[in-house]
């Protein structure tokens, strides 16, 4: 099936790209376990597809975000009259324990300096600004020189996030010189994308293949969302309000920003080593 019309629904539903992407994949996974036409599609599909996917996904969290494409999907198939009603079912409830998806301040040192000491302008740019702004790898790639104030008391960038909603994040001392280094550099492009590679800007999916390559020289798991929870859980840990730290990640709920904040095991051990009764 074409899923143009199902991407241009989400496009008018202001879903982020990311999301976007998402949704397609899930689908199309879907409509290869459904095997019969769309509009013969019903509720008890859905349960038995929830049911499938509870037995055969590592997890209730990824298992659920496929679900929740697959209610999104219905809702496009019922708004464009495609089946007779919109489908719905529900969410498993996850009652597994919540770990801290970051890196520990040990990794975060060692990739830190490792990058720093390649000298390569480019990379050091994207550690800088992931590391002290937390933001998507999404936002990063879509800042443009338009995006930046390298005024030395007042610098910031803004991105825009999910929900095409727009916020500005002040920079530290480290990343605005790793900023105004690396346009230096830059110089002049056709773009004005400020991350720029040799075949052009650069996309999400170059930032990955950077970091994992760094991540495989020092043996360390690293994405740019365990970034953005390293930098949250530092947040926390120094005592920054919750509220706060909710519009530095962009987030429209502090639930959502409650996720990115747990404990370690590590805190439990220290919070519990020098009790004294």
């Amino acid at each position: 099936m074409d899923l143009q019309n199902f991407e241009t629904y989400l496009m008018k539903e202001e879903r982020s790209d990311n999301t976007i992407s998402c949704y397609k994949r899930d689908i199309k996974s879907f409509l290869l376990w459904l095997d019969k036409d769309i509009t013969a599609i019903n509720e008890f599909d859905l349960i038995r597809y929830k049911k499938y996917l509870n037995a055969k996904e590592k997890t209730v969290i990824t298992a659920n975000r496929k679900l929740a494409s697959v209610n999104a999907f219905c809702r496009y198939l019922y708004d464009a009259r495609l089946i007779a009603e919109s489908y719905n079912v529900k969410l498993t409830k996850n009652r597994d324990k919540r770990e801290y998806k970051g890196l520990t301040p040990e990794e975060l040192n060692k990739l830190h300096d490792h990058i720093l000491k390649t000298g390569n302008l480019l990379h050091t740019c994207i550690i800088e600004l992931l590391m002290g702004t937390g933001i998507r790898v999404s936002e990063l790639t879509g800042i443009t020189l338009n995006d930046i104030s390298l005024d030395e008391n007042n610098s910031y960038i803004r991105v825009l996030g999910k929900g095409n909603v727009n916020r500005t994040l002040p920079l530290n001392r480290e990343a605005r010189q790793a900023v105004a280094n690396y346009i230096d550099y830059r110089g002049e492009k056709q773009t004005q994308s400020l991350l720029v590679g040799q075949r052009g800007a650069l996309g999400r999916g170059a930032v990955e293949i950077i970091l994992d390559k760094y991540g495989e020289k020092l043996g360390i798991a690293i994405t740019p969302h365990k970034l953005r929870h390293s930098l949250a859980y530092k947040l926390i840990k120094a005592g920054t309000p919750m509220t706060t730290i909710q519009q530095i990640l962009g987030h429209e709920s502090i639930l959502t920003t409650n996720l990115y904040t747990q404990t370690t095991e590590q805190d439990k051990v220290d919070a519990l080593a020098d009790l004294v009764w």
